[in-house]
């Protein structure tokens, strides 16, 4: 009887996620943002993203084009790919926590930006909310190929002892956790105007649904 009472709740866990993923993807769609935060407007387009080049004489002859681009310029739903998670790192474990270093990889776009600061609102990571302080590291956008910021995130969650032995099974030994949440990039973009290049003060916000490796499984 315990075993299929702990089938079920396996099963009814992997639903509500499933669930809580299509439902961040159907809000991302219709989400509507405010004019503006913290004094910079926000603008999802206000940026370019890069696609890889397709160069069918390469691959003919077997030579890579991995990290090649054209310049094209990518769509709306693309702005979502501006921020993403490297792989994460466990740094330390606690009774009551853990907490990791996840690296922040900025993808390439095809003008010239500077972010100010970065702003992580509503993150869920496994199914448990994450508060995620401002990271106040400024940078350039990168024109070429990805880039992997110097200084990683340092996340906690929050594990109550009461709790560990409940969801032990689950974190140990799920793959990857599910990761859900906002990203608002606040800086300086430029777009040229009558051939005249402008800069223009700006707040892009990055909707995000991924998969990071379960940095427990390492240990």
């Amino acid at each position: 009887m315990t075993s299929k009472l702990q089938t079920f709740a396996k099963g009814f866990f992997a639903l509500a996620l499933l669930l809580l993923a299509l439902l961040s993807t159907l809000m991302a769609q219709t989400r509507t943002y405010p004019d503006k935060i913290r004094g910079y407007k926000v603008e999802r387009t206000v940026v370019e993203l890069k696609k890889p080049r397709t160069d069918n004489s390469s691959k003919n002859k077997g030579q890579s084009t991995a990290g090649q681009n054209d310049g094209t310029a990518a769509d709306d739903n693309d702005v979502d790919q501006l921020i993403q998670f490297g792989q994460p790192e466990l740094a330390h474990v606690t009774p009551l926590g853990i907490t990791f270093a996840m690296p922040i990889v900025v993808a390439p776009v095809t003008q010239k930006g500077h972010v100010d600061f970065l702003v992580f609102e509503d993150m869920v990571i496994n199914g448990r909310s994450v508060e995620i302080s401002d990271y106040n590291r400024s940078f350039d956008l990168p024109n070429r190929d990805s880039l992997t910021l110097k200084d990683p995130l340092r996340i906690y969650i929050y594990l109550p002892s009461a709790l560990l032995a409940a969801i032990g099974e689950w974190t140990d030994s799920k793959e990857t956790w599910p990761v859900t949440g906002r990203v608002y990039v606040f800086g300086r973009f430029k777009k040229g105007i009558l051939g005249i290049p402008t800069s223009f003060k700006r707040c892009i916000p990055v909707e995000m649904n991924l998969t990071m490796r379960n940095p427990l499984r390492e240990r």
